[in-house]
Parts: structure tokens; sequence; C-alpha cells
């Protein structure tokens, strides 16, 4: 039952050819993507839209489809080469684990797809090649990725009960709508050579997006544990001038450069809740908005005077919210604002932070930091393969 039903889809495919002609299944079939020889179809791109659709955490556009099938293929093709292949055995457990990620067996897991239209195949290639992934990720760089006894240090200080670490970064957003995004991946990859701090915070000045591009991109001190969950390791691997890897957000990609740590003898509590707000519409109306309200509260009479604005309000879990959010609230401080533009259609989003609330932390284990440690290096060493597995490929639109 788990592979795909060939006489199932021939029947269908001879449905879709009967009832609109051979013009249709040419075009859902034809080439419209090459990688390296390695085709992509018009079908491949619409069943990853429609997957992409039933997990909500993943972007269903087209552009995106694209750019996540092209990534498969590079990412295949590494895994071929490393002579790495799942048995059957092997795929059905991991396919079996991706449904247990979302409270359904496989067989329920397979059936809902279904439902929306989405064959089992997309399915199996989606999770294949990415456990094979993780196979090449690790077998490559697991040897680099183990943190040193004094990393480990550093990262419990941050997260126990000892004391705490507050850090000094520097931010750069860079805008990166769709028309954008080739130039803007292009940039980040060439900041993230730089060395010195002083150059950051001129390419900050010149570049960024952010409000911060006033102060070099220089922000306040900030607790490590004021930091989305996703990023708290990143920044605790990096050593002064270091920068991070490129971190998308809707609209623009965030890189940081770490400026200096310090460690604190008090308790650093951890952020058990964050209230902040959204305002969505016309550019002109958020900026109108932006300079009128002073806290959150003022925001309910301004959307509601202007139906072209839509407002809301959440209380969420720092590892609840949406990394894109929580990349843009970190600098903000109460009642403070970040605004992201989308030029090509006149629309902005404005994020106000409204509170944050704190609670004592818990004690962690030395094995765990040192696991979330490798596990953070492990995905910034993926992430740079598939970067120069693409800067290498040749991609041909048709």
């Amino acid at each position: 039952m788990l592979k795909l039903n060939l006489h199932k889809f021939v029947a269908t495919l001879a449905i879709i050819i009967g009832g609109t002609g051979p013009v249709l299944a040419q075009s859902l079939f034809d080439q419209v993507i090459s990688v390296d020889r390695a085709a992509i179809t018009k079908y491949e791109i619409n069943q990853r839209i429609l997957f992409m659709e039933i997990f909500k955490s993943l972007e269903s556009d087209k552009q995106n489809a694209k750019e996540s099938l092209i990534e498969d293929r590079l990412k295949m093709a590494a895994a071929r080469r490393a002579s790495i292949m799942l048995s059957e055995q092997d795929l059905i457990e991991s396919m079996s684990n991706f449904a247990a990620n979302f409270n359904r067996s496989l067989n329920k897991m397979l059936e809902d797809l279904t439902v929306k239209g989405v064959d089992e195949q997309a399915f199996r290639d989606y999770v294949e090649t990415r456990t094979n992934w993780r196979k090449v990720v690790t077998r490559r760089f697991a040897s680099r990725s183990n943190p040193t006894e004094s990393e480990i240090d550093r990262a419990m200080a941050s997260t126990g009960t000892r004391g705490g670490i507050r850090v000094l970064l520097t931010e750069i957003v860079l805008p990166a709508s769709p028309d954008q995004l080739i130039n803007a991946q292009q940039t980040a990859k060439r900041l993230t050579r730089i060395k010195s701090p002083k150059q950051f915070s001129e390419q900050a000045r010149l570049l960024s997006a952010s409000p911060s591009r006033e102060n070099g991109g220089e922000l306040e001190w900030i607790n490590l544990n004021d930091l989305p969950k996703g990023l708290r390791p990143i920044i605790s691997g990096l050593r002064p001038g270091q920068i991070t890897k490129p971190l998308k957000v809707e609209n623009a990609i965030v890189l940081f450069q770490l400026r200096n740590v310090a460690e604190t003898a008090s308790i650093a509590p951890a952020v058990s809740a964050i209230e902040y707000a959204q305002l969505l519409g016309p550019v002109s109306a958020l900026v109108t908005a932006n300079s009128k309200v002073d806290t959150c509260d003022d925001l309910y009479s301004m959307a509601k005077a202007d139906p072209l604005l839509e407002l809301s309000v959440q209380s969420q879990l720092p590892d609840q919210i949406n990394p894109k959010i929580a990349l843009r609230l970190i600098s903000l401080d109460k009642n403070e604002t970040n605004i992201l533009i989308t030029p090509e259609t006149d629309q902005a989003d404005m994020l106000m932070l409204c509170a944050r609330v704190y609670t004592a932390l818990e004690d962690v284990s030395r094995s765990q930091v040192a696991s979330n440690l490798r596990s953070a290096r492990l995905t910034s060493f993926a992430d740079n393969y598939l970067a120069e597995l693409r800067s290498n490929a040749k991609i041909t639109y048709h």
C-alpha cells in the first residue's frame, strides 16, 4: 500500500488526457526546470504547493515550491555521490516518524494527503530527500560540529541558574521580496565573509532596512535567553566578530554579528511569554499608524477607524512564535515597532512588542546543551554546503 500504485496513476493520467486533451497533459509533465540535467515538472511543483499548504509552517507559494524542489535535486545528487540510499524499510520508518510528529499514523497521513490531492510519491520523495540529506550532513560534518568544554560552559551559564549571558549584536536586515531575493542572497553571502565589526556596521548603515541602521545596526545588550530558541545555540556558538548564517524572514534576510559577550552573576530569567501586535495594511496607513500610536492598546482604535488595517494581538510562548516573527522581535523593547514593506504590492507589516513576561529558569543537563550546540552547527554547515552545491550547479528554467 505504501508504494505508489502505478495502475491508479496511469488511470488518473488517462482521465486527464481524455478529459482535457494532450496539451494539458503535456504542459503538466513537461520539464520546467533542470538542475544539472535532473528535471522538475510543473506537476511536481503543483504537488509540492499542495503538500506545503497542508503543513502551515511551510511557505506554500509557487516560488518557494520551486526553490524547495531545486534544493531537493541538489541534496539527492549529494546523497548519490556519497553512496547513501534508504532501504524501503528505513523509508517507511522515516515516513511514520514524520506522521507521528503531526500526531497521526502513517495510514492516516496518507489518507489525509490523498483527500487534499497529494499523491503518495510526492510524500515519499519529500521524506526520502530529507532523511538522506541528514545522513549526508552527519557523515560530512559530525566531527567538526562537536563543541568544546568552554563553549558548553558558556552556553550552560546562559540557561542555568548559576548566572546569565548577555550579548551585543549587530544586525543587518536585507530587503528580499520575490524580485529582490536573488540579489539579497548574493549580498548576504558576501556579508558573512566580513571579519571586522566596524566594516559590518558600515554595511548595516548602507544596506539594512531596519531602523537600527541609524546606529550602524548595533543593538543594546540582550539576554541570551530573550533570543528565539533556534537562535540561542547559534549565537552561543559564535565568537566575537563571527556572523550567523543568513536567516530568512518574510520579504527579508537577517544576519547578526556577535560584538561582545558578558557573564552576569545574577540569575538570568527566561521569557515565559511574549505579547506582540501585528498590523497589516497599505504602507501609507501603517506609516501613519506608527507615528500616532505609543502602546499596543492604541492600535485597537487605529485599526477600528481604518478598514484597510488588519490587527492581531498574540501572547505566545517564545518557542511557539513563528521564527520569522521572533527574529524581528529580538531588537524591540516594549512598545517599539518594526515595519517590513513589500514594495511591489504597496503593502506593509508592522510588529509592536507589547511585553515580555519572565520566569525563573530550570537547570538543564550538560549533554542537552552540547546536543543543542552540535545541532545548531550541523544546521549551519548544512546550509553553507547546500549554498556551495547550488553555486556550482547548472540550473535552467524552461
